[in-house]
């Protein structure tokens, strides 16, 4: 009887971290790569009068990786700092 409880137990536990996994990608894809890319690219093509970044906001793939990254955590960072200023405010 208790294997029966440990093996279902195991079973839901793994369901459940397979669900949770799921969530933590579409979390981060979401978040980080689609939102964050969107802000930092649309900041460095203000800044930069259009030459940076030379991908379309279509082309995050083709994109290096460490630029990708540096575009994405700027759109993050204005985000957030954008939502602080705000809440101070308001």
């Amino acid at each position: 009887m208790t294997e029966l409880f440990e093996g279902l137990f195991y079973t839901v536990a793994r369901v459940i971290l397979g669900i949770l996994r799921l969530l933590h990608f579409l979390a981060w894809h979401i978040g980080v790569s689609t939102i964050g890319w969107s802000i930092g690219w649309y900041f460095y093509r203000t800044i930069s009068i259009g030459f940076f970044p030379g991908e379309s906001l279509d082309d995050e793939e083709s994109c290096h990786w460490f630029k990708a990254l540096v575009i994405e955590l700027t759109g993050l960072v204005i985000l957030i700092s954008v939502i602080r200023v705000l809440s101070s405010v308001l």
